[in-house]
């Protein structure tokens, strides 16, 4: 009875020696292939910023000067400085990555880049909240669909344009909405389909349309 016991621990513990040493090793190569990459990155030529097709705010699509809340004005300023700014849908980029694409010297700068872009989507979606406040729900769907053209990936940017659409009886594009969620793969995408799904409860249009505004 000892004797069988003695040999099962024993064999749990060559197993767990094996397990443990398997372990070690794909970590090891894991670090080693990530080292590998840095090093590669850190090579790479640095790309002419000045060539890369920046997005645009449509300043003008947009109804600056709708309110006097201090908040409003506040996002409004923002929108302005960021309309001057380089901007680049750089989500869920490593720095790696970043280097590989545009070389280690432009690393600061694409970084940068990308926390203003990052920081764009927020007032996006906060101003849109400000024109919905004021029930000017058509202003509100521009300012969403340029969120949604660039790419954005707050859900409630694609909320709120679906209630938009339902509002102003625009339910034939919710399901472009949808197709636009589902081809992004949003951390969070299906429970802004499921969203989109309930405001189309009812609806027998099936009828499909893209927005006019969904471009940068």
């Amino acid at each position: 009875m000892s004797f069988s016991f003695l040999g099962l621990f024993l064999a749990f513990v060559i197993f767990l020696a094996i397990r443990y040493r398997m372990n070690n090793k794909k970590q090891q190569e894991t670090e080693d292939s990530f080292w590998a990459r840095e090093a590669t990155a850190n090579s790479v030529p640095t790309a002419d910023l000045d060539s890369l097709q920046y997005i645009t705010i449509p300043l003008d699509k947009f109804p600056l000067g709708f309110s006097k809340d201090p908040e409003i004005t506040a996002l409004e300023t923002e929108l302005q400085e960021l309309a001057d700014k380089r901007l680049l849908n750089l989500t869920g980029k490593t720095n790696t990555e970043l280097k590989e694409a545009y070389g280690v010297a432009n690393l600061a700068t694409m970084q940068a880049i990308g926390e203003d872009f990052d920081r764009l989507t927020v007032i996006l979606k906060e101003y849109a909240e400000g024109l919905i406040a004021q029930n000017q729900l058509t202003d509100a769907i521009r300012v969403l669909e340029f969120g949604v053209a660039i790419g954005t990936d707050i859900s409630q940017n694609y909320t709120l344009l679906g209630d938009c659409y339902q509002a102003l009886g625009q339910t034939d594009k919710i399901g472009y909405l949808m197709t636009q969620v589902e081809n992004r793969h949003l951390l969070l995408g299906p429970s802004i389909i499921r969203h989109l799904q309930s405001l189309l409860s009812g609806d027998t249009d099936t009828e499909v349309n893209a927005p006019e505004d969904f471009s940068v």
